[in-house]
């Protein structure tokens, strides 16, 4: 045997020996990058508000605007509502009731505020969706999507469930 022949032979391995673990040192590297841009987007769409309990009150007269109640939880910073829209409706508005001299009056507002962890609620009586221009095709037990935009350029879709003008009165899901 000759000693020359070894000594390439392991000089061989220890290349291939090299090779090996710089193979799977890459490979590690790929996974511990696809795991953190996987828990990126896990921990992104955990920072979303959550939009629940959507409900649409459809309007008594046809061609009025139908309302829209909602509750909306909030992540760990604060944020806010500054829209709502539907490919089913020709614009939303975002109402609020105030009490002037005794009187109830609606006011269109810009946004509403959503505090860190905690949650704004639109309900009857109470702050709103004005829906104006509504599909015909929305009818008492059918879906109708709606978009939230906040501030912090989140957006939540949902499919909100439509409910007769004469259908009693519900408030938003209080659970999480």
């Amino acid at each position: 045997m000759n000693p020359s022949k070894n000594l390439v032979w392991v000089e061989d391995e220890a290349n291939m020996t090299a090779r090996n673990y710089g193979l799977w040192a890459c490979a590690m590297a790929i996974l511990l990058l696809l795991t953190a841009l996987v828990s990126g987007a896990a921990r992104a769409a955990v920072e979303q508000p959550h939009v629940m309990g959507v409900s649409v009150r459809l309007p008594a007269v046809a061609g009025r605007p139908a309302a829209g109640y909602f509750m909306v939880h909030g992540t760990a910073k604060a944020d806010a509502l500054v829209g709502v829209t539907s490919p089913k409706a020709e614009r939303i508005e975002l109402h609020s009731m105030v009490n002037e001299n005794g009187v109830m009056k609606m006011r269109a507002e810009k946004s509403f505020a959503v505090p860190a962890n905690g949650a704004l609620t639109f309900q009857s009586g109470g702050n709103h969706l004005m829906i104006f221009g509504l599909s015909p095709d929305v009818k008492a037990g059918t879906k109708l999507p709606l978009t939230f935009s906040f501030q912090s350029g989140a957006k939540v879709t949902v499919n909100a469930e439509a409910k007769a003008a004469n259908a009693a009165a519900t408030e938003p899901a209080h659970n999480h």
